[in-house]
């Protein structure tokens, strides 16, 4: 019996994969998903929505379709739930400013190849050295992944009887490893200053009773009792 010869289903997922998520990524620097809040539309309306033209965005409108965020039928086009869920700016639950984060760090990857090469990480931010508007614009582009990761923190654990918490910062602060998930292009060069975290974040989210945050470090840690 002949070897089965291998097919490249990997690498063909891989490769449209890609494709989605830069579409995905398109739909929301575009801001499509807010104006199909309200219903279905056809690219021409749309496209007056968002201030583009229709022919090209129709073209990315079935890109989105097929990375399964939009629907069409009879030339129309409306949000999948998830979309509506998620991708709508303005309401409680958007990732839309999330499209910050992810340009950011898809052109950090394009560098890996290069950061093995030479030793040295392409895209590289040092947080001691840093300017103070190049630290708030790297911590506002991750504020929009801590605060969905918070959303989801709050509705799996019931924090009722919680009125502290301590926020330990991850990542060595002495050249370790990053973390998981960051590119080997992503230098760093220790963790940003806890006030300015805390600064940025605050003016991110709404007031309103809850567990009062407290930041810490995991290498400063601090003496005082926590309830989490």
């Amino acid at each position: 019996m002949e070897p089965r010869v291998p097919r490249p289903d990997t690498i063909q997922a891989l490769r449209w994969g890609v494709d989605a998520a830069f579409a995905m990524l398109a739909g929301l620097q575009l801001d499509v998903f807010t104006p199909l809040q309200g219903g279905p539309l056809t690219p021409a309306q749309l496209a007056e929505a968002i201030g583009v033209g229709p022919a090209r965005l129709r073209l990315l409108l079935y890109a989105l379709v097929a990375a399964g965020l939009l629907t069409e039928q009879d030339g129309r086009f409306a949000n999948t739930p998830e979309a509506q869920h998620f991708l709508v700016q303005g309401t409680p639950t958007s990732l839309g400013p999330l499209h910050h984060n992810l340009a950011a760090q898809w052109a950090f990857k394009l560098h890996t190849a290069a950061s093995l090469r030479t030793g040295v990480p392409q895209a590289h931010l040092d947080f001691a050295q840093a300017s103070p508007d190049a630290l708030e614009a790297f911590l506002r582009r991750i504020n929009v992944s801590t605060v969905a990761a918070a959303q989801e923190l709050r509705a799996r654990y019931d924090f009722a009887a919680t009125r502290t918490l301590v926020d330990v910062g991850g990542g060595g602060r002495d050249g370790g490893h990053p973390g998981p998930g960051v590119s080997p292009a992503a230098g760093h060069g220790g963790g940003p200053p806890v006030g300015d975290i805390d600064h940025v974040q605050a003016g991110s989210r709404g007031g309103g009773d809850g567990p009062r945050h407290r930041p810490g470090s995991g290498c400063r840690p601090r003496s005082r009792a926590r309830d989490l």
